[in-house]
């Protein structure tokens, strides 16, 4: 099955429902990194499904060309897409899907998509293969890529009481002393959401250790209330 001839039916669909007006404002939203239709996430998503329902899901054979093909398009509806089927095809979790993962992380890089695949589809590797973590994560930290890095913080967002606290601290002091937002605030998310399973444990780390005033507030805002 050729990855552009099974999308065209999707592709005319999202053209009929482009919104220059709102894609205007989705792509200010993003600092003017990307262009869209303009077609707002509950919309799309029902768009999507109405495909699936008539032309069947892809099969596993064809994901590595789906999200090069969908990382390829201009438009970032298309991203979100790929990013969504990605998140079904995480339900059979494999060392290939956690090298695309890491190719959406890398390629196009925005808060927008490389969270979604650092939390849900990494992270869901991971779980899975706990014996990928270390020569991913530690790639991944020491990297000159800050979106690597971000991903090596956030891979454990929804891990709650199967969090590996000694791996998320080490990872956190490896990149405290940046000085950027976007590290920063990775920081005070994973010590954040921790805090709603470890409350004691997240205090007692922001309490003995020199973090920037963005992560402190983030990582106590539960916490603190």
């Amino acid at each position: 099955m050729d990855t552009e001839r099974y999308f065209l039916p999707l592709r005319k669909t999202f053209e009929a429902h482009a919104d220059s007006t709102a894609a205007v404002f989705m792509g200010n939203y993003l600092k003017g990194k990307f262009q869209f239709y303009g077609i707002a996430s509950p919309l799309r998503r029902q768009l999507q499904q109405e495909f699936y329902a008539e032309f069947g899901y892809p099969p596993a054979s064809m994901f590595k060309d789906i999200i090069h093909y969908v990382w390829h398009a201009e438009q970032r509806e298309w991203q979100y897409t790929g990013m969504e089927l990605a998140v079904r095809f995480s339900r059979k979790p494999g060392e290939e899907l956690l090298q695309l993962a890491e190719y959406m992380i890398t390629h196009k890089s925005w808060w927008d998509t490389v969270d979604l695949v650092a939390a849900k589809i990494a992270g869901a590797v991971f779980l899975e293969h706990p014996e990928l973590i270390a020569p991913y994560t530690g790639r991944w930290i020491e990297s000159d890529n800050m979106w690597l890095m971000r991903s090596a913080l956030l891979f454990q967002l929804k891990y709650k009481k199967a969090t590996n606290k000694e791996l998320l601290f080490s990872y956190i002091l490896k990149c405290s002393d940046s000085r950027e937002f976007f590290l920063r605030k990775a920081i005070g998310w994973s010590l954040r959401e921790y805090s709603k399973t470890a409350p004691d444990i997240v205090l007692a780390f922001v309490d003995s250790h020199e973090l920037s005033p963005l992560s402190r507030k983030e990582a106590l805002k539960i916490i603190s209330k």
